[in-house]
């Protein structure tokens, strides 16, 4: 008898750590979809985010990032000291281009839900914007002031500061 090879075995998903701490209560909906904005925003991570805003205490997050074998971020680097003079000194890297990530609706109206600098990271807030907008709540997102019928999204546009749309 032949026997079938054995199939490929995957660790189950499993939800962020953030997820524990709303279904513990410790934290909101609300204040969860504030710190992905937040994310995108500063590129902090969203369990950094939480302490800074004091939602969930610093030793509650390191104990889900241990068991999440998430290392916690490194401390700010300090620039060394140098002995250069200001004429000596290479200019400075041109900005990198900034983006207004922005949510079209079948009217035609455009709602700003992010603004970042870089392809990369505008990418990065773009899919956090669809995924907020996509979740499974059943409640409308809420972005420019305004709750949107998730009916009435036509697209989330990645729109560089100085194209116009």
């Amino acid at each position: 008898m032949h026997e079938a090879p054995a199939p490929c075995q995957t660790a189950p998903l499993r939800p962020p750590p953030e997820a524990e701490l709303v279904e513990a209560g410790k934290l909101s909906m609300g204040q969860l979809a504030q710190a992905h904005r937040d994310r995108l925003e500063t590129g902090k991570q969203v369990l950094d985010i939480i302490v800074e805003r004091g939602w969930v205490a610093a030793s509650e997050v390191a104990e889900l990032r241990e068991a999440y074998g998430i290392a916690a971020p490194p401390p700010p680097a300090t620039q060394p000291a140098t002995d250069s003079s200001p004429d000596t000194d290479a200019p400075p890297p041109p900005p990198a281009a900034r983006y207004r990530i922005a949510i079209r609706l079948t009217n035609g109206d455009l709602i700003t839900a992010g603004e970042t600098e870089g392809a990369d990271k505008a990418a990065a807030l773009g899919h956090a914007v669809v995924a907020d907008l996509t979740d499974d709540t059943g409640e409308w997102p809420f972005f420019g002031g305004r709750f949107i019928n998730p009916e009435t999204i036509v697209s989330v546009d990645l729109v560089p500061d100085n194209s116009s749309v």
